[in-house]
Parts: C-alpha cells; sequence; structure tokens
C-alpha cells in the first residue's frame, strides 16, 4: 500500500509540475498523431491538437471509448516528451513519456481517484503510425 501512495504520489507531483514548466501551459506535440498499443493488447488513436490530446480506444476492453481534454507537455530529449493530463468524466490523471527515436512508451496513471473503482496504472508499449510535428 505504501509503494502504491508513494508511486501515485508522484505521477500528480509530474502532472503538477508540467503544469507549472515556465508558468505555462506547453502544448509542444500540436499537429501530431499516432497509434500507440499497449503490451496487454489494448490500442489509442491520439491527435494532440489546439492543446487538446483527443483519443479513441480501438483495441481492448475499452474499444469506442473516446474523449477529449487538455495537455501539457515538455521535452525531455531530441524526439522525448513527456505529456500530462486530466481526464474529469473518468476521474483519470495521466502521464505519458513517449521517445519517438524507439517509437515506444510508458505511461502511469492513477484512474478513478477517490472512488471505489480506483486502480493505479503502469504500463508501456509501442507507437504505430506516427506523425510527428515537433513545436
Amino acid at each position: 500500500m505504501k509503494r502504491f501512495f508513494l508511486t501515485a504520489c508522484l505521477s500528480i507531483l509530474l502532472s503538477a509540475a508540467l503544469t507549472a514548466q515556465e508558468g505555462q501551459p506547453q502544448h509542444l506535440l500540436d499537429g501530431t498523431s499516432m497509434d500507440y498499443y499497449y503490451q496487454n493488447g489494448s490500442a489509442v488513436h491520439a491527435t494532440f491538437e489546439a492543446g487538446q490530446f483527443q483519443f479513441e480506444w480501438f483495441l481492448g476492453p475499452n474499444a469506442g471509448a473516446t474523449g477529449s481534454c487538455a495537455y501539457n507537455s515538455r521535452k525531455i530529449g531530441e524526439k522525448r516528451y513527456l505529456v500530462g493530463f486530466s481526464f474529469d468524466p473518468s476521474k483519470a490523471y495521466v502521464t505519458i513519456a513517449f521517445n519517438f527515436n524507439e517509437n515506444v512508451f510508458a505511461t502511469s496513471g492513477w484512474l478513478g481517484a477517490g472512488t471505489e473503482e480506483e486502480l493505479f496504472l503502469f504500463e508501456a508499449g509501442v507507437i504505430e503510425k506516427l506523425k510527428l510535428k515537433e513545436n
């Protein structure tokens, strides 16, 4: 339980750090789209546009689910980005590290925060159909 709490706190702090970066939200991936596949077989089509992270699950138990939310990002290396967002309808707080050099990602999330369905996510996978636009 202590480990879960520590990991959840770190995820929240990372998301907060992204928001505080230079005092203004950063939307460095606007114009980018991709499909990313989790190791468990789930997959998401994602688009970054006008400060919004737009997603559609197209494989796995969430297939057909869509949404859009404001995102913040930080460049952490050559073609490497940290992205954070919260999605209010499901009380989710998510951080994703994208490595576009190797077309891989890692994500941590706190889903259903404060509810009985609360779940901590720590997953990774591969990126396909990448159209990268760096701002």
